[in-house]
């Protein structure tokens, strides 16, 4: 894994921080059933590929948590879901998506008429995203950490290469003699695809906001930042982590919706 070098000598050298970048998959899943959200947090799922960190200061180890932090009340989740739902609705009736934009008020009554008595299973997973952002957190003990989001650590670069981030992300709708996708090549593209969140008043970029975020944390020898700094413009990054080895699975250890992280 190389990261631009520029990019890592004068980020890390100005926040006085580490850089991490972590590759990561997710599996989530759930039902629309009478056009209402059903959904067990056991099936929001992420597995963990690659973790790169900058400087590497010989960790010992490792800890990996899939969780949520915004969304860290079950109603909220379920709230944020209920907008993706909303979004897949819009897909596979037309007719329902302008009656419901032009009489909002009349939700009830115009979700009854379209989706009573249907049922419809969905799979929303992501392939391999890219994330990677800077933390000064923990430099000073050996233990770096960060919260890696999806709203903000997405990159379009990896490896040198430009990557084409959204179109990793897929949605798969089926149900009622339907079997459909909703990605980044659909008539809306999924990085298009807003809904209105009347609680938080914002357009809300849904099948973003509603991956799990991962917390990564490594143990290993103390340093001062100034040490951070003086390598991080000296050393082109250039270090991988046995994602394999490094990582452990912390005893009793329970996260809001029981997100696995696989290594």
């Amino acid at each position: 894994m190389i990261l631009n070098e520029a990019y890592s000598s004068e980020t890390t050298a100005k926040d006085g921080g580490a850089i991490f970048q972590a590759i990561i998959s997710h599996d989530i899943s759930w039902e629309i059933s009478n056009g209402e959200t059903v959904f067990d947090q056991n099936k929001i799922n992420s597995k963990l590929h690659r973790v790169d960190i900058f400087p590497d200061l010989n960790y010992k180890e490792a800890f990996a948590t899939s969780t949520y932090y915004i969304l860290s009340e079950v109603n909220i989740l379920k709230r944020k879901f209920q907008l993706a739902s909303e979004a897949i609705k819009k897909v596979i009736s037309s007719e329902y998506a302008a009656e419901i934009k032009d009489n909002p008020e009349k939700y009830q009554e115009i979700n009854s008429k379209y989706f009573n008595n249907s049922s419809f299973s969905v799979n929303f997973s992501t392939d391999k995203l890219a994330l990677r952002e800077v933390s000064a957190s923990g430099i000073d003990t050996g233990s770096p950490s960060i919260v890696l989001k999806v709203s903000t650590g997405m990159v379009d670069q990896l490896d040198g290469n430009k990557v084409e981030t959204w179109n990793k992300f897929n949605v798969n709708v089926k149900g009622g003699g339907i079997n459909l996708s909703i990605n980044n090549k659909s008539a809306n593209p999924i990085s298009k695809v807003v809904e209105y969140d009347d609680v938080d008043n914002k357009w809300d970029i849904i099948f973003q906001t509603i991956l799990p975020s991962v917390v990564i944390e490594f143990k290993g020898e103390k340093a001062n930042i100034e040490r951070y700094g003086s390598r991080s413009s000296e050393v082109a990054f250039k270090s991988k982590i046995d994602v394999e080895s490094i990582f452990k699975e912390r005893e009793n250890e329970e996260t809001l919706a029981n997100n696995q992280i696989n290594n």
